[in-house]
């Protein structure tokens, strides 16, 4: 007999998608502003996007719904800039690249991944706790003083996810995000 317990069974789902999302947030919160930064960042995107999650709408939002959302989140994003100064790395084809895989990552990984388990029990927890994290793992490489931005930035795009129905509509404004908030 196998000591571990098969996927399958529900032992190992108790404690895999946590330990999964365990080790996202922390090789999220270990990156340094580096070329080699991107390599954890793209695995956590792919854990992101492979992890099981369960859909729960029934109907699809419309294609204009999703829109609205994902206007909504560029605006609140773009008044944001314009009314803070600038946080993320000089703008250069790198960086450029990097912050965009970096936005698409983060959001595979907290709006369809940790997002979608939690959901699962309710969607304003699963806003709560995956914007909690977002927030946490920018930390390290930007200090505790964006603590308060990155939980409401998480809110945001949580509550994107929610009222559009794809982690899509935040992946673009975090995408948009990223980039304008570069100096």
């Amino acid at each position: 007999m196998n000591a571990l317990p098969s996927v399958e069974q529900p032992r190992a789902r108790a404690w895999a998608i946590p330990a999964a999302v365990a080790l996202g947030c922390v090789a999220l919160a270990a990156r340094t502003v580096s070329v080699l930064a991107i390599m954890p960042t793209v695995a956590v995107g792919v854990l992101g996007l492979a992890g099981a999650v369960k859909h729960l709408a029934a109907e699809p939002p419309s294609r204009a719904r999703i829109a609205t959302v994902t206007l909504i989140g560029i605006a609140a994003v773009v008044a944001v800039r314009v009314i803070s100064p600038p946080i993320h790395v000089a703008y250069t084809s790198w960086a450029f690249g990097a912050n965009v895989v970096a936005a698409v990552a983060e959001e595979a990984f907290f709006r369809r991944f940790v997002y979608g388990w939690i959901a699962a029990r309710s969607e304003d927890l699963a806003i709560v706790i995956a914007a909690i994290l977002f927030a946490l793992i920018h930390i390290p490489v930007y200090g505790v003083g964006v603590l308060p931005i990155d939980l409401a930035a998480g809110m945001l795009l949580g509550w994107q996810r929610r009222e559009s129905g794809t982690w899509l509509s935040p992946a673009m404004t975090h995408v948009i995000a990223n980039i304008i908030l570069m100096r």
